[in-house]
């Protein structure tokens, strides 16, 4: 018996996205489907250059699992560009996070809890120059 599977933690929830090939050439009906927590992954590591560690962190989940969701979802995208296959994007296992903040000065994701009493200042830097993720 698999273990459950446990709820990630989104900065963004994501709406329903679909990529589809430009071609004439004939293409397969079929399409190939990633989830938001795994569109989440590749966002984390490729898009805010973020090491598997930091990126597992935000969503909740261990650094093992975080490794093993962000490979199947580079094999998803590869997939759909070699084969021309419509790539779509769907609502996952996950939750949005509230409160997720993006420094302005050293450029770190960090969340703060609702009922946090103090100033909102970047873990890292100690910098106040910091924006509320929407």
């Amino acid at each position: 018996m698999s273990r459950p599977l446990k709820i990630r933690n989104l900065i963004i929830p994501h709406e329903e996205v679909i990529f589809r090939p430009d071609s004439d050439m004939k293409r397969s009906k079929e399409n190939v489907v990633i989830s938001s927590d795994e569109f989440e992954a590749i966002k984390l590591v490729d898009y805010e250059n973020m090491h598997h560690a930091q990126a597992a962190k935000i969503l909740g989940i261990s650094r093992p699992t975080f490794s093993r969701l962000y490979e199947k979802v580079r094999y998803k995208i590869s997939k759909s560009l070699v084969e021309r296959k419509e790539l779509k994007i769907v609502e996952g296992y996950s939750i949005k996070d509230d409160r997720w903040f993006k420094c302005k000065n050293c450029g770190t994701l960090f969340n703060i809890p609702q009922n946090f009493e103090g100033d909102e200042i970047c873990p890292i830097c100690l910098s106040d120059l910091i924006g509320e993720l929407k």
